[in-house]
């Protein structure tokens, strides 16, 4: 990962790019640059909405993921995720049965660390459509985003 300073440099745009790939597999710790660009002085209303949509975007790479290997393909990916839910077990069945239970509001846990990509991906496993998916894991992690922008904000 790049050195803190470079990413707050970057600012915004080094936001959206760590959040989107935060969103994804890629455990990069967003919330802590979102922190310090606020800090630094970046609008926290419009560093957390730039956060969110960064974290989203990545998230619907995961849900595609999902949808692609639901329908047996994937190549290499598919095996991937073949391979993690072998070895997620239980925890990826209990995951797809609450979204099928509860729908698309299940996917309001996606802020969750690591069990969150479970639930991204498991939306698109199981044909959670897309408008509703955008929708919750938006309220999700944009809840979080705030969370931490409201905590920054109040410690200047």
């Amino acid at each position: 990962m790049p050195d803190a300073a470079i990413l707050t440099a970057w600012g915004l745009p080094g936001l959206f790019l760590v959040a989107m790939l935060a969103g994804s597999v890629v455990p990069i710790p967003s919330e802590a640059l979102l922190a310090a660009l606020i800090y630094g002085g970046a609008p926290p209303v419009l560093a957390t909405s730039v956060a969110t949509v960064g974290n989203v975007v990545g998230a619907l790479s995961l849900y595609l993921l999902g949808k692609w290997v639901s329908r047996g393909g994937g190549g290499a990916l598919g095996r991937w995720y073949a391979r993690r839910r072998a070895s997620e077990g239980p925890r990826m069945e209990r995951v797809e049965a609450r979204l099928r239970t509860w729908g698309a509001p299940a996917l309001l846990m996606s802020w969750l660390p690591i069990v969150g990509d479970a639930f991204v991906i498991a939306g698109g496993v199981v044909g959670v459509r897309p408008l509703p998916f955008v929708v919750f894991v938006t309220a999700g992690k944009g809840l979080r985003y705030l969370f931490v922008a409201l905590s920054t904000a109040a410690s200047l």
